[in-house]
């Protein structure tokens, strides 16, 4: 990719692979704003639930796969203190689908799943769990049937999380990413089952799943130029939606499916627009300013949008309503601030974002507008950026220079590792619906 493409002053980062703002270095002095917060270590460990996972019984290698899959789950989660089964005396590895909450609670277990497998072409899954407070009883039990052993796990790990927190979980959702002059990608939550979704042979950027998750759009530069396609995310062929000269990238779309948000640059500077998701035809023009503005992110409602300015001198974080109206600052700490991404639980104000702290590392954000304060998610682990939300808002993706995607929850600040490959400015898609 090279940068003579671009007729005006935006270009895409060193290795993010999304759009930011290329600044001259007099701008950059300008507005250093106060440092970026540090991070506190802590006990990591202090609020986690501990979780007791035995070996599943059943089918041989099907009951490992199981048991691999369910551990793997709730760590991923961030909520879990998983316990090592190899702490487990035989008594207890022995059980099956009974449970002794006097023997669980003496190796400090306060919750305890039980899997169970039996082979068929239709596989079936006897999920259990137990808390060493509430006696001997299950607190859930379900029998979940299907071909697919992950996502019969998935399925349970969802219902358990809903019955200890009261918020069901999102196993089962995808991600979808770009790479490097290479065609886009998803894979599962958990990093699994990889899909490719495009075949056009060109850099294929900035991609954004529909509120449905049938969709996917981004910007492609298959006729040179950057270009607003749509593909289905079953598999299909891509249509261009915006070709408009100049730029057409950044695209969301809003909460209904209807029409997508991004950045347009035909009318001389790079502004949002809102335009049809399906014909491209504008149907309004956001901002109106002399600065550069782009990587627009909706509110879980849509009446506001977040997006990147430098109208202030420094690329910074700015929201505002999608009616029309002021915009207003919302970062002040750091001088290079962007791709901002909204969390989508309404009860949440919460603005995830990429920040170069003072030694020049970019690393994840989260401005609360509620509380005022912006809470640093990563540090002193090379470059990390591009952060995006899970469908339920607790956790976030993002990409790293550290190779590939982690999955990180902001509350207790567990980060997993969950794709080894090369991967860029992900998105995280819609939940999931598992036959429940």
């Amino acid at each position: 990719m090279t940068l003579h493409r671009i007729p005006f002053p935006i270009c895409f980062a060193a290795a993010l692979a999304t759009l930011c703002l290329a600044l001259p270095r007099h701008a950059l002095a300008q507005d250093k704003g106060e440092e970026l917060p540090q991070i506190t270590i802590t006990d990591p460990n202090r609020n986690l639930l501990k979780l007791g996972i035995p070996n599943a019984g059943g089918e041989g290698a099907l009951a490992t796969e199981a048991s691999g899959i369910a551990r793997r789950n709730f760590v991923l989660v961030g909520l879990f203190q998983v316990l090592n089964p190899v702490s487990f005396p035989p008594a207890l590895q022995v059980e099956g689908l009974g449970f002794s909450s006097a023997l669980w609670s003496q190796v400090g277990a306060q919750a305890v799943i039980k899997l169970e497998v039996v082979a068929g072409d239709q596989k079936t899954l006897k999920g259990r769990l137990y808390q060493t407070g509430r006696g001997d009883k299950a607190t859930f039990a379900k029998d979940y049937r299907g071909a697919d052993l992950r996502m019969l796990v998935h399925a349970f790990t969802n219902d358990v999380i809903k019955e200890l927190t009261g918020v069901m979980g999102v196993f089962g959702s995808r991600i979808v990413f770009a790479r490097p002059k290479r065609e886009l990608m998803s894979v599962g939550m958990d990093g699994e089952h990889p899909a490719v979704h495009t075949n056009m042979r060109s850099d294929c950027l900035l991609p954004a799943y529909s509120p449905t998750g049938d969709r996917i759009a981004f910007t492609s530069y298959l006729s040179r130029t950057p270009d607003l396609w749509v593909v289905p995310s079953r598999g299909g062929r891509a249509s261009r939606v915006s070709k408009r000269e100049g730029m057409n990238t950044g695209a969301v779309f809003t909460p209904d499916g209807g029409s997508i948000v991004l950045t347009l640059s035909f009318e001389g500077n790079a502004e949002l627009y809102r335009i049809d998701a399906r014909d491209g035809k504008v149907q309004k023009r956001l901002t109106d300013h002399p600065g550069i503005d782009s990587s627009p992110s909706l509110s879980p409602d849509g009446s506001q949008v977040a997006f990147v300015s430098n109208r202030q001198g420094t690329p910074q974080v700015f929201v505002m309503p999608t009616s029309g109206g002021a915009a207003k600052r919302i970062t002040f700490r750091g001088n290079y601030n962007q791709t901002p991404r909204w969390n989508p639980r309404k009860d949440k104000q919460q603005i995830a974002f990429t920040g170069r702290d003072e030694k020049g590392s970019f690393d994840v954000f989260v401005a609360d507008l509620q509380k005022n304060e912006i809470l640093r998610m990563t540090q002193n682990r090379k470059s990390n950026f591009d952060p995006a939300w899970s469908p339920d808002g607790r956790l976030l993706v993002y990409a790293s220079s550290r190779g590939g995607l982690f999955v990180l929850n902001p509350e207790t600040l567990n980060e997993e590792h969950v794709w080894k490959g090369n991967a860029r400015s992900p998105y995280w898609g819609p939940a999931p619906t598992l036959g429940q």
